[in-house]
């Protein structure tokens, strides 16, 4: 039973990934296509939609692939091999975008030489501002007190491995506790740094008029995404933490270890359909009578030759540390400024920290 709850959560990601990998093309902002700029209206010419078309069916066979592959390496590996069917299913969607890029860049052109800049300042970007935005650490902190006063009521041990038959297999002793909160601690901090970036270090591609003001809803509806991330998190921290266990390593684990695990693909299905709603930058709930014609395409005003295979930035010219996705829902990290990187050093302490401790203590 719990294996099949693991396997249909991470199944059920997998294929609301090789979905939005099916749409994003035509959620992107108008004159961006795979990730290359290119005139506007060419996504709609007989090229265009030729190149679309093959997109989505080799797309269909390399998820057909991968499902394949996720199906047997489950069967033979256990639920360990679990976790790697997403990654797998994620490359396999890349293949096809990086082939449909490809095609496209035949056609690309400049982008327009003019920019735009927001003279007002940093709007209210944060839902319930910095208030509520400290309560995920609020929350992780009242858990670790919780921890610390009540001790006794609560297991020794927690969990922190499911071996390949779904067993239970690997505990960590309530002595590190702190290296546990450290980790959840340091995820929620790149978070937070994602939503002061999202009010501060984000160069806008339109400052103002309608498309602007739609911009401006995007990047609110991002950091509402964030914070709700945020507090997903620290409970699901939480409850592993507080809740009770078996000590005897044999035994099955019981459904209720999992806590909001089996919500992630309600979460992830929910945010996809938010964002994809929007568009890009709110492009899709743009009137086209407003796009400009007869002048370059503006994209995101980015030469192509700064994004690397179309999906990372690294502009050292750009001050801004998150830039719209060029294929993709949301945000990206300009990898040339140093905030980019201490973010990612934040995630992997979040995530090595924990296993590094409970090693060490072995």
């Amino acid at each position: 039973m719990i294996p099949l709850i693991i396997a249909v959560t991470v199944g059920a990601i997998g294929i609301l990934n090789a979905v939005v990998f099916w749409f994003m093309p035509r959620l992107t902002r108008h004159d961006l296509y795979f990730a290359v700029t290119v005139p506007p209206g060419f996504r709609d010419d007989p090229e265009g939609n030729s190149i679309l078309r093959r997109y989505r069916i080799e797309l269909m066979l390399v998820s057909v692939l991968a499902f394949t592959a996720f199906v047997v390496g489950v069967s033979w590996l256990g639920v360990g091999f679990i976790p790697g069917g997403y990654f797998l299913q994620l490359a396999a969607s890349f293949i096809a975008f990086y082939r449909a890029r490809q095609r496209v860049l035949p056609h690309a052109v400049p982008p327009t030489t003019i920019r735009e800049a927001d003279l007002h300042g940093s709007n209210r970007i944060i839902p319930g501002g910095w208030v509520v935005a400290s309560g995920p650490f609020i929350l992780l902190a009242a858990c670790a007190a919780y921890l610390w006063i009540r001790g006794e009521e609560i297991p020794a041990r927690f969990t922190t491995h499911w071996g390949a038959s779904g067993q239970l297999d690997r505990w960590a002793p309530h002595s590190l506790a702190s290296a546990y909160f450290l980790g959840t601690a340091g995820i929620l901090a790149a978070f937070t740094l994602i939503l002061y970036g999202l009010g501060h270090w984000v160069r806008s591609v339109r400052a103002g008029g309608p498309e602007g003001a739609r911009e401006l809803e995007f990047r609110r509806t991002v950091s509402a995404i964030t914070l709700v991330t945020e507090y997903f998190i620290v409970l699901q921290s939480s409850w592993v933490a507080l809740i009770r266990r078996h000590h005897d390593l044999k035994a099955g684990p019981h459904w209720n270890s999992f806590g909001l695990l089996p919500l992630v693909p309600v979460l992830v299905l929910v945010v996809l359909v938010v964002l994809a709603r929007l568009g890009q930058g709110g492009s899709r709930v743009s009137d086209r009578n407003e796009m400009p014609s007869g002048i370059a395409p503006v994209g995101d005003r980015i030469q192509d030759s700064y994004w690397m295979l179309g999906v990372f930035y690294f502009n050292r010219d750009d001050p801004a540390v998150l830039v719209e996705k060029r294929f993709g829902l949301g945000y990206t990290l300009n990898f040339a400024r140093p905030a980019s990187w201490i973010f990612v050093l934040l995630v992997l302490m979040g995530a090595l920290v924990p296993v590094f401790m409970s090693r060490l203590h072995r």
